[in-house]
C-alpha cells in the first residue's frame, strides 16, 4: 500500500457512511488476514430484516453475503472485483439490495442501536 492509499479501517469506514451506516458496523484486519467488514441489515416492508455482511478482501475485490437462516452459515449474493471508490462500492450494494427488494439499515445488536435505524441511501454522505 503507498501513502496516498487509504487504510482498510478507513476504507470500511468511508464505505460504511455512504451506506449510512455508523463506523461501529465496521471491522478491519491487518497482518496476515488483511481486509474488512461491514455488518448491516437489509429491511423490506414488513418482513424481518435480512442480516448482510459485506467483506472487502485486497486483490479480491468485495462479496456481499446474506446470512442463511436456517443454518447461520453465510452465502454469496453479489460481487464486485478490485479496490473501488467508496462511492461505488456502496452503488454496487444498493443496487444488489434493491434488486431483492430492501434498502441497508443498521442491524439492531450493534452497539448503542435501539431499534433499526432507518438509512435514506439517497442522503449518502462524503468520504
Amino acid at each position: 500500500m503507498t501513502d496516498d492509499e487509504p487504510s482498510t479501517a478507513a476504507r470500511m469506514r468511508a464505505v460504511a457512511a455512504e451506506l449510512g451506516l455508523q463506523p461501529e458496523d465496521t471491522r478491519s484486519h491487518t497482518g496476515d488476514f488483511a481486509g474488512g467488514q461491514i455488518r448491516f441489515a437489509g429491511l423490506a416492508g414488513e418482513r424481518e430484516p435480512s442480516d448482510y455482511l459485506l467483506r472487502w478482501t485486497p486483490g479480491e475485490g468485495w462479496e456481499l453475503t446474506e446470512e442463511d437462516g436456517s443454518s447461520g452459515s453465510m452465502r454469496a449474493v453479489a460481487a464486485l472485483p478490485g479496490t473501488r471508490p467508496s462511492e461505488a462500492v456502496a452503488d454496487f450494494v444498493l443496487t444488489a439490495l434493491s434488486g431483492r427488494g430492501e434498502r441497508p439499515v443498521r442491524r439492531s445488536d450493534e452497539p448503542g442501536v435501539t431499534g433499526l435505524r432507518l438509512s435514506d441511501p439517497g442522503s449518502r454522505g462524503s468520504a
